[in-house]
């Protein structure tokens, strides 16, 4: 009798085991499922929009005989088809220039629009590891923690692919540079601003002032300007900042909002295209800072 009630007691031991350890799993599949979901939804009419784009330009080229160009088109299009949503983004062609133009219009869309989302993700994670920590599940735990960690991970290649392709397009197109002639002005590191180096620490490498704090760049001469583009210190991942860039026109105008984040919470590259306009002088408005009082920025580039 003692050795049947010691059997069951094991089977159910190894019962309770089994479906605790399958109820952690499904609970981190069903927030992976849940997350895929979302985005692709998210991405969807945007993806449709980008391919209807190349398209249009595939058409447009080859009616006017540039059919190398064109071919290139179709075979990004072509290449686009074959991924998942997540993975379009990141990949810009080198060229033709409308290829590679419309590339990064879609990625600064669709990064745009999942980063609530990538966050949320984040979040619930965190949330579900410690859930599960707390309940003595150690081995679920450690697998959402691989998955958070692989995500993380994911995140930061992707980002530092953007800022590496907004570096490779080359200085002779950015025109807020010291060696260019422009000047930058900012509470404490106005010169990190036009230097052209990205490289930054904890404590150098960008500019800062105390929220809400002004950093302004001013081109030795009105210059065609069609986009603006700057990156926030993103050493902590998590911060975020809110901020206005204006414009001026030139010397003695009035300043011009172009970019209200006051309420949109931003991280890392910015990027603003408009239609080309003579510009003077670029500044932006740094207004909130999730991490501390601060506003920091590594770089500003006009182009």
């Amino acid at each position: 009798m003692n050795k049947l009630a010691t059997f069951l007691w094991i089977s159910c031991s190894l019962i309770m085991i089994s479906t605790l350890s399958y109820a952690g799993e499904s609970e981190l599949t069903k927030l992976k499922n849940g997350f895929t979901k979302k985005v692709n939804s998210v991405l969807l009419p945007l993806v449709q929009r980008h391919k209807s784009a190349l398209l249009n330009l595939e058409k447009s080229l080859a009616n006017v005989s540039e059919v190398e160009q064109a071919l290139l088109v179709r075979e990004e299009r072509l290449r686009i088809s074959e991924l998942e949503l997540i993975d379009l983004i990141g990949d810009i062609p080198e060229s033709p220039e409308k290829l590679r133009t419309q590339a990064q219009r879609f990625n600064r869309e669709a990064l745009s629009a999942i980063r609530t989302w990538e966050k949320k993700y984040e979040q619930a994670l965190l949330s579900l590891e410690s859930r599960l920590t707390r309940l003595g599940q150690l081995n679920e735990a450690l697998l959402v923690k691989n998955e958070l960690i692989y995500f993380r991970r994911k995140l930061d290649s992707r980002n530092k692919k953007n800022a590496a392709d907004t570096a490779d397009k080359g200085d002779d197109l950015d025109f807020a540079l010291a060696s260019k002639g422009a000047t930058a002005k900012a509470y404490k590191g106005g010169n990190f601003l036009i230097d052209g180096d990205l490289k930054h620490s904890g404590s150098e490498g960008f500019a800062w002032g105390l929220c809400p704090a002004e950093f302004e760049v001013v081109l030795p001469k009105a210059t065609k300007i069609q986009e603006i583009n700057f990156l926030l210190y993103d050493q902590d991942k998590s911060r975020e900042y809110l901020y206005q860039l204006f414009v001026m026109r030139k010397d003695g105008g009035e300043w011009e909002l172009v970019a209200d984040h006051s309420k949109k919470p931003s991280k890392g590259w910015q990027n603003h295209k408009f239609n080309p306009v003579a510009l003077k002088s670029i500044k932006v408005k740094g207004i909130f800072n999730s991490a501390n009082k601060n506003f920091q920025i590594v770089e500003v580039v006009a182009r």
